[in-house]
């Protein structure tokens, strides 16, 4: 990451558009800028907040356990 930093101030800045756009690029064919699907999104949230924080989501899933478990 240093190193595209390095090459990002040196060059011109005609250089910085044309690899700024190649990366947005590459960005779109991956299929980054498309949104989810509704039904997905929140198990998407939920996933990256459970890779985020293990030990608070485990703490989460304990405590809906005992409130559903109470129903």
């Amino acid at each position: 990451m240093a190193n595209e930093n390095s090459i990002a101030s040196t060059a011109s800045p005609e250089q910085r558009i044309e690899q700024a756009s190649e990366a947005i690029r590459q960005m779109a064919e991956r299929g980054v800028f498309e949104p989810l699907p509704q039904q997905d999104r929140w198990l998407h949230h939920l996933s990256e907040a459970t890779m985020a924080a293990p030990l608070q989501s485990l703490a989460v899933a304990f405590l809906l356990g005992v409130f559903l478990a109470r129903r």
